[in-house]
């Protein structure tokens, strides 16, 4: 009699061991921005005890102290920053893949870049209302500060401003020049001062305070507005002249007047064209006509307080006059 058949046993699933990666290879370590290091780092070799690195891990300290600072899942190349000037630091590398972490590779070593001495403080050459009919901002402009033996380029500048003579400063960092101030009230003075910061942000001092007002009355265009093409000596086209409001903003307004010229930056003072009430709520106008000769011009609009002083300005895009 035949023996009844056995099932046969199911085989069992043969499970790929994952083996610990090799130490990293050829760490090298060069100079970065400031004192920062850049370490680079090639994979380690695959053999029959050792799998692939899927990831590494950075340790680094001063040199020979023996204590460290680790970074978990770095690539090369990588900028170990926040080190500090003319010091000489140690880094090794570590392999890592889902079975574990290799040993540590040997240290390298480097001293990082000296600090970058603080810069100059810049000079302030302008600080101004601008002529674009608010009142609630100024324009700031600054040269960089010169390089020497023991001051180097400025890199960066911050500024700071307070209403003038009060002890509370508002900071705006990384700005450049020109920068306008906004947001700050009417017919306010203000000091600014400007401070220069170097490649590796190390501050310089703040320059000397240079002291503006803001506008006391704003400027808008009125519903007559000059054409940007007029004709040389002919009445302005299209409406024989231009209107403007002018609002107290704290200052009164007494007055108003236009004036070409040749500068959007430079508020006229002289061949001012004298406006008259329009009728209009803060409204002033006047018919007058194009410059007598040829050439790009800007028309500004001024708000006048008392003794026909500017107290708000403002200037159109460029008109050609043929």
């Amino acid at each position: 009699m035949m023996s009844p058949l056995r099932p046969t046993a199911p085989t069992a699933t043969q499970v790929p061991i994952t083996l610990l990666p090799n130490t990293p290879q050829g760490l090298s370590l060069a100079q970065g921005l400031g004192s920062d290091l850049i370490v680079t780092w090639s994979p380690p070799a695959v053999d029959s005890t050792h799998g692939a690195a899927s990831g590494y891990n950075l340790r680094y300290g001063p040199s020979g102290a023996g204590s460290w600072t680790t970074v978990s899942d770095v690539t090369s190349p990588y900028d170990l920053s926040g080190l500090p000037p003319s010091t000489a630091i140690d880094v090794r590398i570590q392999s890592t893949n889902v079975a574990g972490a290799s040993a540590w590779s040997a240290a390298s070593t480097l001293i990082t870049a000296a600090g970058q001495s603080a810069p100059n403080a810049p000079t302030i050459s302008e600080v101004a209302a601008p002529p674009d009919g608010t009142n609630t901002s100024l324009s700031v402009s600054w040269a960089a500060p010169t390089t020497d033996s023991t001051h180097g380029a400025a890199a960066g500048y911050n500024l700071r401003y307070r209403t003038s003579n009060s002890g509370s400063w508002t900071t705006v960092s990384g700005v450049t020049s020109p920068y306008t101030i906004i947001g700050l009230p009417g017919a306010t003075s203000v000091d600014v001062e400007v401070q220069a910061t170097s490649a590796s942000g190390t501050p310089g001092v703040w320059s000397d305070a240079s002291t503006a007002s803001t506008w006391g009355a704003t400027v808008v265009p009125g519903d007559w507005t000059a054409a940007t093409t007029q004709v040389h000596g002919a009445s302005v086209a299209p409406n024989g002249g231009a209107n403007l409001t002018a609002t107290a903003a704290p200052t009164a307004v007494t007055g108003a007047a236009f004036a070409w010229s040749s500068s959007a930056s430079t508020v006229p003072t002289t061949n001012l064209i004298t406006a008259a009430p329009d009728g209009q709520p803060n409204g002033w106008g006047q018919y007058f006509s194009a410059p007598a000769t040829s050439g790009t011009y800007f028309l500004w609009m001024l708000a006048q307080g008392s003794g026909d002083v500017t107290i708000g300005a403002l200037v159109t895009p460029p008109i050609t006059v043929s």
